[in-house]
């Protein structure tokens, strides 16, 4: 059975292997990676980033048997707000009551 792998194109997310591509002045502040037990070996990667004008949430998700990668990023100008919104995907994505059948767990913070 052939297997199709999907190229994001347009994308500025063609890295393999993780860390982020930081930019002047940008410093990671939290990170945390989940994976789920799923037949595809989804994972989930957050970082709270501080830049020079505000804070981004990044999100970075996919599965070990595919090589295309979903890059999300919400900005916020102070850090409490970006703090909650970081602690809200997170709690999110934790909750083992949640309708997806993909149930994270943390592995690596």
């Amino acid at each position: 059975m052939a297997q199709t792998v999907r190229v994001e194109e347009n994308s500025d997310f063609q890295q393999i292997a993780l860390p982020l591509d930081l930019g002047s002045g940008e410093h990671v502040l939290q990170r945390i990676r989940l994976e789920a037990e799923s037949a595809r070996g989804a994972w989930y990667e957050l970082y709270l980033v501080g830049t020079p004008s505000g804070f981004l949430i990044e999100k970075h998700s996919g599965s070990a048997c595919g090589l295309s990668r979903q890059k999300e990023t919400w900005f916020r100008r102070n850090l409490p707000d970006a703090e909650r919104k970081y602690t809200q995907i997170l709690t999110n994505k934790l909750n083992q009551k949640r309708r997806s059948p993909r149930k994270y767990k943390v592995v690596e913070k």
